[in-house]
């Protein structure tokens, strides 16, 4: 075993050594060279991909071996920095633009199928009849039923003005309902708006795209005509997008003349962008959480150090840099880390994040915990402050679940005072921090709602009493 072993082991040495006298690349003689221009190094690259391609033992192309040696310059800088082939170029440009040519249809996996999530209103799509739910079968009589989302998504695409057949299976029908469609130029609107309880305005922003800021003014506009009591800006898991389109948005938040955000170059080079708008005069609320990033957190970040608003959520996600993307002959583009931002008090952001002013996490399944250990509230007494008792552990438990800012003690402290106030108003009662019945009994019922009735968002309900209060 041991000499049949050792005698294989020495003939792949052999064949190894005689492989590699027998090619351009001797590594056994070649002596070490030392370039002297990026030009001599380009020529050597030049020699490597030609031998690859001539020894490898599967084809492989100039083209796909030319696209690995683009990546691999960017593999050296920061994560950000990238070499786009012209498809990922083309895809990247539909992100930052938020228009394309289609039918104007938001789409989806759900159980392995490329399924419609929604039409979006007044497109060729929603015109057509399209629901939410509709599977996509056939996409110009191709059959898409195993073809993974970007490539239905690609054959979707088109020039506007050229025509486009769905075939879709809707509900429980088995058979293949067909849609024939001209697409058009499709904007993708990042802003969505609405009035919510109490007269707030709630603006959710999804990204900063060259829409955002028309969208983004037309929805204050509508909101200052109802004379809302103030506004809630969602930029949740808002992964950021144009410079230039958060600078313009969040411009309206803040007083004339102070610094919203400073982009700092290569050497001493620094860029400072002031506001120049007149500020709304309502109060503000931003909600954040860990995948708030780049552009959302220059907005986030030039409310909180101007004190325009309260900054509300989780520790965003630290994306404190610019790029700069540009585009190259082979229709590919190439996006490069060119600065930093710092926020309107010149703090860093890259890697470190935002901590919001008042942080509370959503429940979810995973986290949202075990209640039966919670205090039964149950002795009838009303306590005063400093008061101990059962019935103050117990509503502390609830209060800091629901997101307020106390600590179990049992102990009746003005922040817990506060706290019982601040949820009495809330939920509709007389807020005097009497931890009465009806308190207790409210308590009880929204802890049973968050735990039992899905997944409440305790970051946009803290939102709404942070504007009434």
């Amino acid at each position: 075993m041991f000499k049949t072993t050792r005698f294989k082991k020495l003939s792949i040495a052999l064949i190894l050594i005689v492989t590699m006298l027998s090619t351009g690349f001797s590594y056994a003689k070649e002596p070490k060279i030392e370039f002297e221009s990026l030009k001599e190094r380009l020529n050597y690259l030049g020699s490597m991909i030609k031998y690859i391609e001539k020894k490898y033992k599967d084809e492989v192309s100039e083209e796909e071996l030319m696209k690995a040696a683009y990546k691999g310059l960017f593999d050296a800088l920061d994560r950000h920095s990238t070499y786009f082939s012209p498809e990922e170029y083309e895809e990247f440009d539909i992100d930052s633009s938020g228009i394309y040519g289609g039918i104007g249809v938001v789409v989806g996996v759900r159980n392995e199928k490329v399924t419609i999530v929604s039409p979006i209103k007044g497109t060729p799509g929603d015109k057509a009849g399209l629901k939410p739910g509709d599977i996509i079968k056939y996409v110009d009589g191709v059959d898409v039923t195993d073809s993974n989302f970007e490539r239905v998504v690609k054959l979707m695409r088109g020039e506007p003005d050229t025509k486009i057949r769905l075939g879709i299976i809707r509900g429980k029908n088995p058979e293949v309902i067909y849609f024939d469609i001209t697409r058009d130029i499709i904007k993708v609107n990042p802003v969505e708006y609405e009035i919510i309880e109490n007269n707030i305005g709630y603006i959710k922003i999804t990204t900063f795209n060259e829409n955002t800021n028309e969208n983004f003014k037309k929805a204050l506009d509508q909101l200052l005509a109802k004379d809302v009591k103030g506004f809630i800006i969602d930029l949740r898991n808002n992964p950021g997008g144009l410079l230039s389109e958060v600078i313009k948005s969040v411009d309206y938040f803040i007083e004339e003349d102070l610094p919203i955000v400073h982009i700092k170059y290569k050497g001493d080079k620094k860029d400072t962008y002031i506001s120049r708008k007149k500020r709304i005069d309502k109060p503000l609320v931003v909600l954040v959480n860990e995948g708030s990033a780049s552009a959302s957190e220059i907005f986030a970040g030039a409310v909180q150090d101007t004190k325009s608003g309260i900054i509300i959520g989780t520790q965003t996600y630290g994306k404190g840099t610019v790029q700069d993307v540009i585009s190259i002959t082979n229709g590919g583009a190439i996006k490069l880390t060119i600065a930093e931002y710092l926020t309107s008090n010149e703090r860093r952001i890259d890697g470190i994040g935002l901590t919001p002013d008042i942080v509370i996490k959503n429940v979810n399944e995973e986290d949202k915990g075990d209640i039966s250990p919670f205090a039964p509230m149950i002795e009838d007494v009303i306590p005063a402050l400093n008061d101990k008792g059962l019935n103050i552990y117990g509503a502390q438990q609830r209060l800091k679940y629901l997101g307020y800012n106390v600590e179990a003690s049992g102990i009746l402290d003005e922040k817990t005072l506060e706290s019982i106030k601040k949820f009495q108003k809330a939920q509709g009662l007389d807020p005097r921090g009497s931890l009465d019945y009806e308190t207790r009994n409210k308590l009880n019922e929204r802890i049973v709602e968050v735990y039992y009735n899905g997944i409440e968002d305790l970051q946009l309900e803290k939102a709404i009493e942070t504007i009434l209060n």
